[in-house]
């Protein structure tokens, strides 16, 4: 059974010790994180990449987004739903200036792997695919209203607490995927193997970076972390991230300011000590480039739960 936290708080992304997601379930015991869920251009949970063994589907149902999945960008439109497969490198994109609506669920395999046939012969040989990191189905497709329908009703579902139906429909949507899956976007086996071996120095150098965010740490020791020059450190990180390795620092250390400035009333100048900035001002000045306001008006608006007012900017 995958580890389990306390009730999601959102934005703030949990890491087990080997840099992947811990994900906040809904409730012990279950695991499935299912939700309505939105994203504007500058939320503290957009452009985030991270990884988990639980598969990942949202819906989108007002608006439009991207998604990128191993470093391929997807875009989402109202009506199209999208399958990450476990363990993939993946994060949001807002659309530009508006916000998206969509259904996530975010569930364990076990969930319906109720025999070792069923785990065996219709689970692992979808999550073990190298080839098939996501599948798309747009809102023409012949499935994708069946699929946005059932992301609905898991929603609906969890939000009275009935795992029974939760886990009927995820054997139906899984029945929808199992479906597509011999039709699914596949990769050329060349790259599959160079994306793979990207993707596994990229993690090992995320999570130098989870565990080292706060020391003064270069360019040359993220690479060295991932066992590569510090020319193909920026090749993989601005291929799988959109980033390069110092601003997934800075955005990273960012986040870590969002955190404790919901956490707590520390001092500006603590908390930019905290995350590894020089100054109170440079946090400032840092912070601003990712979220669009200074870390003061941040806590201000969600000590206000001023956040829909924000989404209703976007809308």
């Amino acid at each position: 059974m995958p580890e389990t936290t306390q009730k999601p708080v959102k934005g703030i992304i949990l890491k087990r010790s080997d840099g992947s997601e811990v994900v906040n379930y809904n409730v012990e015991g279950f695991p499935a994180y299912i939700h309505e869920g939105y994203v504007y251009p500058g939320c503290t949970w957009e452009r985030v990449p991270h990884y988990h063994d639980d598969i990942e589907i949202l819906s989108v149902y007002s608006g439009t987004m991207a998604y990128s999945v191993d470093g391929i960008n997807i875009t989402l439109k109202r009506g199209d739903t999208l399958f990450v497969n476990a363990d993939k490198i993946h994060y949001s994109i807002s659309g530009q200036n508006r916000s998206t609506l969509y259904y996530i669920a975010v569930m364990h395999p076990s969930i319906i792997s109720s025999t070792f046939a069923v785990e065996s012969k219709a689970i692992k040989p979808i999550i073990s695919d190298r080839s098939v990191p996501f599948i798309h189905f747009k809102a023409e497709d012949f499935d994708a209203p069946a699929i946005q329908k059932l992301m609905k009703a898991l929603c609906k579902e969890e939000e009275t607490g009935n795992e029974f139906m939760i886990t009927k429909y995820f054997f139906e949507i899984w029945e929808i995927i199992m479906h597509r899956f011999t039709d699914a976007y596949r990769l050329h086996v060349g790259h599959i193997e160079d994306s793979d071996s990207h993707n596994s120095k990229l993690k090992a150098m995320m999570f130098y970076i989870d565990q080292h965010y706060n020391d003064q740490i270069t360019l040359k020791d993220i690479a060295q972390a991932g066992g590569v020059s510090q020319s193909l450190c920026n090749q993989i990180f601005n291929k799988l991230t959109e980033k390069s390795p110092i601003e997934y620092l800075m955005h990273y250390r960012c986040r870590k300011v969002t955190d404790l400035l919901l956490a707590g009333d520390m001092s500006m100048s603590e908390i930019a000590e905290i995350t590894g900035f020089s100054g109170a001002s440079y946090m400032a000045e840092t912070f601003k480039k990712f979220y669009k306001m200074s870390p003061r008006d941040f806590k201000k608006m969600r000590a206000q739960n001023n956040e829909t007012a924000v989404l209703r900017n976007f809308s």
